[in-house]
C-alpha cells in the first residue's frame, strides 16, 4: 500500500468507528504520540489526547449520536502528512451535509488520525455526493 492508501485505510476505519459507535476502536485510530487536534461542528479547538477521545466518548455513548456516512473528496499528501477532505451526512439527515477535513500522520508502523475538523457545507458539489435512498 501506499501512503495515500494507508491514511485512506484509516480514514474508513475513524468512520466506522463512528458509525459502530465503538469506542475502542476510535481510540484506536487516533495518535498516542503525536499531538492531536479535534473540532467538532460548531464546536471549540480540542487539543491533546485527553480531551480529543474524551469527547469521542461522550459523542459515541449518547443516544443521539449521527449515524455519519462519508464519501471521500480529495486526498493531498505531504512528506509527513497526509490530508483528506470527505463529505459527511447523517444517514437520517442526509440534507445536513458537513466537509470534514482528516488528517493522517505515520506513528510507527501505521498512519494514525492526528487532526478531525467538520462543519456545515452548502449541498453540492452534486456530482461529488450520491446520497443513499432511504
Amino acid at each position: 500500500m501506499n501512503n495515500n492508501e494507508e491514511a485512506l485505510f484509516c480514514n474508513d476505519a475513524f468512520y466506522q468507528a463512528f458509525l459502530g459507535r465503538d469506542i475502542p476502536a476510535m481510540n484506536d485510530v487516533w495518535a498516542r504520540e503525536t499531538p492531536i487536534l479535534c473540532i467538532h461542528p460548531g464546536g471549540q479547538a480540542l487539543s491533546g489526547r485527553h480531551e480529543v477521545i474524551t469527547s469521542w466518548q461522550q459523542i459515541l455513548a449518547h443516544a443521539t449520536c449521527p449515524r455519519i456516512i462519508h464519501k471521500v473528496d480529495k486526498v493531498v499528501s505531504y512528506d509527513t502528512l497526509v490530508l483528506v477532505t470527505c463529505y459527511e451526512w447523517d444517514e437520517r439527515r442526509p440534507d445536513n451535509l458537513l466537509l470534514a477535513t482528516n488528517g493522517f500522520s505515520r506513528e510507527g508502523e501505521r498512519y494514525k488520525m492526528v487532526f478531525h475538523q467538520a462543519g456545515p457545507t452548502p449541498i453540492g458539489p452534486l456530482e461529488s455526493v450520491h446520497f443513499p435512498v432511504l
